[in-house]
Order: C-alpha cells, then structure tokens, then sequence
C-alpha cells in the first residue's frame, strides 16, 4: 500500500512540475491611446482601462527625437489605463511597448497627428 501512494505522489508531483513548464500565453501589444497635444514639442498619450495590461510598464520611443528625450513611459493602473507625456512632433512614430515581470509585448506604433 505504502509503495502504491509513493507511486501517485511522484506523478503528481511530475504533473505539476511539467504544468509549470508549459509556455505562457504572450503579452499582448498595448492598445492605441487617444492623442493630446501638450506644448509644440510634447504629446500626450492616453490609454483607458484595458489598454494594457494591470500595472505593467509602459514604454514610448520615439526615434526621431533627441537622445535625452527619445524614451518616455509610465505604469498602468489596476484597470491597465495609463498616460504618458512625451517629445514627439506631427509625422513622428511613436513605438510602444508593455512589460509585465520579464515578459515584453510586441510593439504597437503609433504615427503622431
């Protein structure tokens, strides 16, 4: 009898050692944020609930701006809204990304009004 649950343990034990091995399903890209005009040098990206995913990190590039300025971001909500002010002018592209532990979405690029 003893060797019999000795035998069920280890393969549940296997069980659930593999179920933690198995992929997770990927980050998905933050939605698209509405636009705002802040000054004739920065945009204003606002995302409501859902756009992304709770508290993740939020990160904005923008290529065309100076070294010192080309990364902006902030931390989404509970609900996964966020906001983010950033150097950017009309005809720039915008690439967002989200963070969530070690895990990063794809980008989501957004052209600038």
């Amino acid at each position: 009898m003893l060797r019999r649950v000795f035998a069920v343990g280890r393969s549940a034990g296997i069980a659930v050692a593999i179920g933690c091995a198995s992929p997770t399903l990927p980050l998905p890209p933050p939605e698209v944020p509405a636009q705002e005009i802040a000054d004739a040098d920065h945009i204003k990206l606002v995302a409501g609930c859902g756009a992304a995913e709770a508290n993740a990190t939020i990160v904005v590039e923008n290529q065309h701006a100076p070294a010192d300025q080309a990364v902006g971001g902030a931390i989404a909500s509970d609900c996964g809204s966020w906001d983010a002010t950033v150097f950017a002018h009309s005809g720039d592209a915008l690439t967002i990304i989200q963070l969530f532990g070690a895990t990063s979405s794809l980008p989501t690029v957004v052209q600038v009004r």
